[in-house]
């Protein structure tokens, strides 16, 4: 079904400005390997599932999950609430950011949970820890206490699997989504991971809070399978999926109608800066990011809203490979 007022072919033609933004954005890098090689900006700190730590919770989990295979998975379903704006401005900056984030992690919990339900694997909601200025948080994900202490303006986003933070409920959660508030204030000034960007915006934002909550998504489905971390995503598929991921939940804004080319054009230009400058370094090149996320808006073909089980099956093998 069509949102209102939009035609099939005006709809098609805002994918395939999707597809090309991202291919033509792929191929013309500006920046340098020194700079993207520390600049691997959107990852998992860590795998493991271990550890938990006392006094913290996870979500509870189905004694009978269901399964999702190349053959039946349960589409993700699009959420009927509308996706927030920011308004973010110079003066506004301090409440708008907080703000805009939270919500759209409001969002991802409710696009996820509705597809974690149809598959009775629970609640994927992960631990939420935005950053202030002027205050730090401990990462359990990091060894050296002069590394673990992690400040507002940090020019990364990052999943602990080991952190506890408040879901959206307010209950401690194990598995939580870290983002240095400063370093997203920083997005709207034209400013992304320290590196200058002609076109940035709220979908800037946005794609980097769904790539690590893609990595949460991975983590739990690790968790309510009990799948060993031999059979989680390897090298680059591991930052790859998590790209996919983000992709289908860019669909699901898509199909609400609130996705513009200009939003495309704010993720086409966030590839360069989050790209490997070569293959097999731990996070795929521009091309791979650019090609992770086109899948999950619009399917393998480019042809129909991309799906979870377009991204489990194609980086994902080792679990879900046909």
């Amino acid at each position: 079904m069509n949102p209102a007022g939009r035609t099939p072919i005006t709809r098609w033609l805002v994918v395939v400005v999707a597809v090309v933004s991202m291919a033509l954005m792929a191929g013309c890098s500006g920046s340098t390997s020194d700079d993207n090689a520390d600049r691997s900006s959107t990852g998992t700190a860590s795998s493991t599932r271990s550890g938990q730590p006392s006094g913290s919770s996870t979500t509870s989990t189905p004694t009978d999950p269901g399964t999702c295979t190349v053959t039946a998975c349960p589409k993700l379903p699009t959420p009927s609430a509308e996706v927030m704006k920011s308004g973010v401005t110079d003066s506004n900056a301090d409440t708008a950011v907080p703000a805009y984030l939270t919500g759209l992690f409001n969002d991802l919990d409710q696009t996820w949970g509705g597809w974690f339900g149809e598959l009775d694997w629970g609640s994927p909601d992960p631990g939420r820890k935005l950053i202030e200025p002027g205050t730090t948080f401990r990462t359990e994900c990091i060894d050296d206490e002069s590394e673990a202490q992690i400040p507002s303006n940090l020019a990364n986003a990052f999943f602990c699997p080991v952190d506890v933070a408040p879901n959206g409920s307010g209950q401690p959660t194990k598995g939580t989504v870290v983002l240095p508030v400063q370093t997203f204030q920083k997005i709207w000034q034209g400013n992304v991971f320290g590196v200058p960007s002609p076109f940035v915006g709220d979908f800037t934002a946005a794609i980097v809070v769904a790539h690590e909550y893609g990595h949460n998504i991975v983590y739990r489905i690790a968790d309510v399978l009990d799948i060993p971390e031999s059979q989680e995503p390897r090298g680059n598929n591991s930052e790859l999926i998590a790209d996919c991921l983000a992709g289908n939940w860019a669909a699901t804004v898509f199909q609400r109608d609130a996705l513009s080319p200009k939003d495309i054009l704010q993720v086409a230009a966030l590839l360069p800066i989050i790209g490997d400058p070569g293959p097999n370094q731990g996070h795929g090149t521009i091309t791979e990011r650019a090609r992770a996320l086109t899948v999950g808006l619009t399917g393998p073909q480019l042809n129909r809203q991309g799906q979870p089980v377009d991204c489990l099956s194609r980086y994902w093998p080792e679990k879900f490979g046909s």
